[in-house]
């Protein structure tokens, strides 16, 4: 990756290492101008265990980077002496997840960890070197070395690209498919397994003999050494699994499990792991902990005779299946997707199939703890969110015909409660009772668990700045509820309430909090922000005693991120004897965009320095300001001339702006409650928005024609799903453009107004198609093929 110097920077007084650029990469000012963005992303890393790059500079024509300078040996130099102790392995290795943890959660992966990337200082100081040089800048493979050869191909970010050295490649990389984080996890496992053994996880003399081994062929686990705790082993099995959904998701979950090195000094391979977490004050239980990692349950199971103790097993979910809610790792179950029995002796939990067709339904599932796998629950079709009976008979869920349901759960035939517009948390009450939240912006409802006439319990409260109740659970006598309250619809700053059954009062408990359950040790545990926290309460005088403390982290919660539904549910649940089921995944980061200019060539140059949190940018037409929606959901105008950022919109979410032809309004999707209407507002917010269509159909506005008179707008309906319908902005009037029964987004009127393209690369003359949709569809050959939302200049 080009010449390496040791320099001195006069300005600075500090020694740097000063890497030069190959010419053949600095002569290509598109590969140089990717590099040069990478490294100004590259240069924001700052954490104890990563060389830190300092800039890129130019002297006589030639390109360098200034790095950290890190004196030392590197750990292949160190690996050629044969293996390290446990206690070392232990620590190089515990510096360089942490160092991989600090990196991913900015979103950066380093493509390329190695032994020779990973430096040792001479007081036992781990950094880690190019730190994501890798995907910003590619050599071709010269070096005679295989073992610390770069790539195999080196035409950045196509199709078919492999990054890494080779020896240390994931699957995916060594196949040239897309790459995330998990293929450092899989690096940082072949070279915890190196460290342990001396020996490399997947050998070979030749390319393709190391590659055969990654992609076929398992380490030599008898090599490990016979006093390898358990929980290391496990690790190095979890970050070494082939299928990039089957590996270890987070790094730090792999550190909480390496711990400090001093746990292993006296640690015997049959002894029980000590647990890595921080458990509740004097009096509490330990409890079972399973994290579900999206297709597989993590159980940690407290033994009552050895009070420090805990055991580890693991429980598959059904074999290719997510829990529901989950795509990729893009999103969050919006509800609650696991239920555990009071007596601790099963769970039941709602999965769909990983890639589903669109014959795919979530079901029902039932897993014993005792048996070796989980069944579908007979006579359920289609349920989610399920919750059981205090006696542990009946699950109850919500049904595809928006019914709330129940029925026996060793199965048989359904029963329906009440007719629900929806259901985003249910609780079944002592007192044979069922509390739940009927829809995402109202109150909670009681039902009888026999069926009837459901009764209103809270209303959110406007003068309270409430907008919604949700996620509700009885404590045990039945006196009082807890539930969670929103401000806004994406409340980043939720709170934890208490509703007492006699007055029909509450009053908040937790601020940035959600999700509460009462736990029978005498404690309340809720969410924040990804992390389980417990609080002791106490339940005659209805009063939190102390302060919350963290118990878990990296718990699975639906906060707005990727594509999830912000609903701030977590995924855990409580049995009566105190122990606890959690999924882990945390939250999904809040995603920061750059606003780029891009040329004919393709040729990126910055907007602005900004990284904001948006989506769907819009230039207006006179080339002044650009509209977005921001990841709170509400539309922002970025001045271009003055650099400012102004919001335009408050309460509900808006999404999808447009603006007029004249750059002086926005037209954009507007929802308060359910539905998503059209509304339009002056860009300035110098009056209220106006509504522009009222339909039971979702609608988003895809562009303006034009002469200003016709919107092209996206509707959605369940029997057709997304269809294009023209607005006459005037009259309001909606007219069906194209409907069929496969999906049409993201209409572009063509400059003539003669023609719409849609994400589908369809030119649909307007004339053959008015007003029945009735037009036959021409395939335009474009050469942007991948562009989510085409534009026709």
């Amino acid at each position: 990756m080009g010449v390496v110097y040791k320099a001195e920077d006069a300005k600075l007084a500090r020694k740097v290492a000063i890497k030069v650029l190959p010419e053949a990469f600095t002569s290509d000012p598109e590969r140089l101008a990717r590099f040069e963005r990478e490294a100004r992303v590259l240069a924001s890393l700052n954490h104890p265990n990563i060389a830190a790059i300092y800039g890129v500079e130019e002297a006589d024509g030639k390109r360098f980077l200034i790095l950290e300078l890190v004196e030392g040996e590197d750990l292949a130099g160190r690996l050629t002496r044969g293996a390290l102790t446990l206690e070392d392995t232990m620590e190089v290795c515990r510096q360089i997840a942490e160092g991989l943890e600090g990196a991913h959660e900015k979103g950066i992966m380093h493509r390329d960890l190695k032994p020779s990337n990973v430096k040792i200082t001479t007081e036992g100081k781990v950094k880690i070197l190019d730190f994501g040089l890798a995907k910003a800048l590619v050599e071709d493979l010269t070096a005679v070395d295989f073992a610390n050869s770069p790539t195999i191909t080196a035409d950045m970010t196509q199709p078919g690209v492999i990054l890494g050295t080779a020896a240390y490649m994931s699957p995916e990389q060594a196949t040239g498919r897309p790459v995330d984080k998990r293929s450092d996890i899989w690096a940082f496992g072949c070279i915890l397994y190196e460290c342990l053994t001396g020996k490399r996880a997947f050998p070979g003399d030749t390319v393709t003999e190391s590659m055969a081994a990654i992609l076929r062929g398992d380490p030599d686990w008898d090599s490990l050494p016979t006093g390898t705790p358990p929980s290391v082993r496990a690790v190095l099995r979890r970050c070494l699994q082939k299928a990039p959904k089957e590996r270890q998701r987070d790094i730090g979950d792999a550190l909480i499990e390496i711990g400090e090195p001093a746990d292993y000094s006296s640690e015997a391979a049959a002894a029980p792991r000590r647990p890595s977490l921080t458990w509740l004050a004097a009096g509490a239980a330990m409890m079972l902990l399973a994290g579900i990692l999206i297709d597989r349950l993590f159980i940690m199971r407290h033994e009552p005779t050895l009070p420090s103790s805990v055991v580890t097993s693991t429980i598959k979910v059904e074999p290719r299946h997510w829990l529901v809610g989950m795509v990729a790792e893009m999103e969050r179950p919006s509800r609650p997707a696991v239920a555990f029995s009071n007596d601790g002796r099963f769970i039941v939990y709602s999965a769909i199939e990983a890639n589903p067709g669109p014959q795919a339904k979530p079901r029902l599932f039932l897993r014993r703890l005792d048996q070796p796998e989980a069944k579908p629950i007979d006579g359920v079709d289609v349920g989610i969110n399920p919750f059981l009976s205090p006696d542990n008979r009946w699950v109850g869920y919500l049904g595809p015909d928006r019914k709330l349901k129940k029925i026996p759960v060793e199965g048989g035939v359904e029963s329906s409660l009440c007719e629900v517009s929806s259901l985003f948390g249910a609780n079944w009450g002592p007192d044979n009772s069922i509390i739940y939240a009927d829809d995402f912006a109202d109150g909670l409802k009681r039902v009888s668990a026999e069926g009837g006439q459901p009764e209103t319990l809270t209303k959110p409260d406007p003068k309270r700045e409430e907008y919604s109740h949700r996620l509700p659970a009885w404590l045990p006598d039945g006196r009082a509820a807890l539930f969670t309250i929103l401000r806004r619809e994406l409340d980043r700053q939720p709170r934890v309430a208490l509703l007492r059954m006699d007055t029909r009062e509450w009053r908040v408990l937790f601020e940035d909090a959600a999700d509460a359950r009462y736990v029978p040790t005498g404690h309340l545990v809720f969410m924040r922000q990804g992390t389980l926290m417990a609080a002791r309460f106490d339940l005659a005088k209805l009063e939190v005693i102390g302060q919350p403390v963290a118990l878990v982290e990296n718990v699975m919660q639906a906060f707005h991120g990727g594509g999830t539904y912000h609903t701030c549910a977590g995924q855990f649940a409580v049995s009566d004897s105190g122990t606890l089921i959690y999924a882990a995944g945390g939250v999904i980061p809040e995603e920061r965009n750059s606003l780029v200019w891009v040329d004919q060539r393709g040729v990126e140059q910055p907007v602005t320095d900004l990284k904001l949190p948006f989506f769907a940018p819009r230039l207006s037409p006179d080339g002044r300001r650009i509209a977005y929606t921001g990841r709170d959901w509400r539309i922002w105008v970025y001045d271009l001339n003055r650099g400012t950022n102004s919001l335009l919109t408050g309460d509900g979410s808006a999404v999808f702006p447009i603006w007029t032809p004249d750059s002086q309004r926005l037209l954009f999707s507007w929802q308060r409650s359910v539905v998503i209407n059209l509304y339009r507002q002056p860009y300035d917010g110098s009056s209220p928005m106006e509504r522009l269509t009222t339909s039971e159909h979702d609608q988003a506005a895809g562009s303006w024609s034009p002469d200003g008179n016709t919107v092209a707008v996206v509707e959605h309906t369940p029997e057709t799903r997304y269809d294009i319908v023209l607005l006459d902005a005037s009259s309001g009037r909606v007219t069906p453009f194209l409907k069929s029964t496969s999906s049409e987004g993201w209409p572009d009127f063509s400059p003539d107004a003669r023609w719409l393209a849609h994400p589908k690369l369809r030119y649909l003359p307007r004339r053959a198609a008015v007003p029945h949709g009735q037009g036959r569809a021409e395939r335009a050959h474009a050469r942007h093929r991948a562009c989510p939302r085409p534009e026709l200049v």
